[in-house]
């Protein structure tokens, strides 16, 4: 029984919900969005081939990704219970041992003032990566879109090679069925042309188009992978904050208001909905110009 069907299983859970324990229909259509839209997350965490496989990182992943999508806190709430409902009864049922949801707290919804990156750390992680092989050229890749266009490791790793307009220098990310047009730097265009050229030379017969950044055997990278990859690099260029593939989200948000974007317009490149979410990072702006300034007043002094 312990394979990923995943949506067999919430469709039995709804079945036995409504059924069973006489849920309400807007009780079960709640049920029905959440964990229609956990399994999509699940769908393109290509390294999960059993129930059993999701774990605690799974779940971390997927709220931070509900997050970025500005989903507020009561909605938030409500999906983390019926995710913790449908392990719950995957257990009582013999399908999984041991039920992983049952640890799962709810991030703060005041997440405070995102960390963001210093332009020099920015420099040294890029010299971390040592552009020897083909493997190094999707590694730069990866960070100068991460950190050029602001986009969510999610919409990072369902890229193609057709969304991408090299002229113009803009690509087209897709986040839960919606589109957005972003833009991404110089540096970001060369390094993609020479990816593409090791891609082509490295896969051969395996080269697919349609997937942008792969792993070793040709497939989509996995979330696990990128976030072990940013791990691995900021470890080696000696950077002591914590970051993540989000880091370069915020450090682009950030620089882009201190050279003068607009709110609004930031909030259209970020894909809020909501722009509040986009407020937090005139906060972290503020943050940033205090720090610099306490270090010119130490340096004088």
């Amino acid at each position: 029984m312990d394979t990923l069907n995943l949506l067999g299983d919430i469709k039995e859970f709804l079945y036995h919900c409504e059924f069973a324990k006489g849920k309400s229909l807007n009780t079960i259509k709640s049920l029905r969005i959440d964990l229609y839209r956990f399994n999509e997350y699940i769908i393109k965490c290509n390294d999960l081939k059993k129930i059993s496989d999701i774990d605690g990182f799974n779940f971390r992943e997927f709220l931070v990704e509900l997050q970025g999508c500005d989903i507020g806190k009561r909605s938030l709430n409500r999906k983390i219970s019926s995710i913790k409902s449908f392990f719950k009864y995957l257990k009582d049922t013999g399908k999984i041992k041991s039920n992983p949801a049952q640890l799962i707290v709810a991030p703060s919804y005041d997440r405070g003032i995102p960390e963001v990156l210093e332009l020099e750390e920015i420099v040294r992680f890029r010299k971390a990566i040592e552009l020897k092989n083909y493997h190094s050229l999707r590694d730069r890749l990866i960070v100068e879109l991460l950190y050029s266009s602001g986009i969510t490791s999610q919409e990072l790793l369902g890229l193609g090679e057709d969304v991408f307009n090299l002229e113009s220098r803009e690509v087209v990310v897709t986040s839960f069925k919606k589109y957005r047009t972003v833009f991404f730097s110089e540096r970001t265009k060369n390094f993609f042309k020479r990816y593409i050229v090791a891609k082509k030379e490295k896969l051969g017969s395996k080269y697919n188009k349609e997937i942008l950044f792969v792993n070793g055997s040709g497939g989509r990278l996995t979330d696990r992978s990128l976030r072990r990859l940013i791990d691995r690099y900021g470890v080696k260029a000696g950077i002591t904050k914590e970051i993540s593939p989000h880091s370069f989200r915020h450090t682009f948000a950030v620089h882009m208001l201190e050279h003068g974007i607009s709110l609004l317009q930031l909030q259209k490149l970020l894909g809020h909905s909501n722009l509040d979410s986009t407020k937090i990072y005139l906060e972290a702006l503020e943050k940033k110009r205090r720090k610099e300034l306490s270090k010119e007043i130490e340096i004088k002094w």
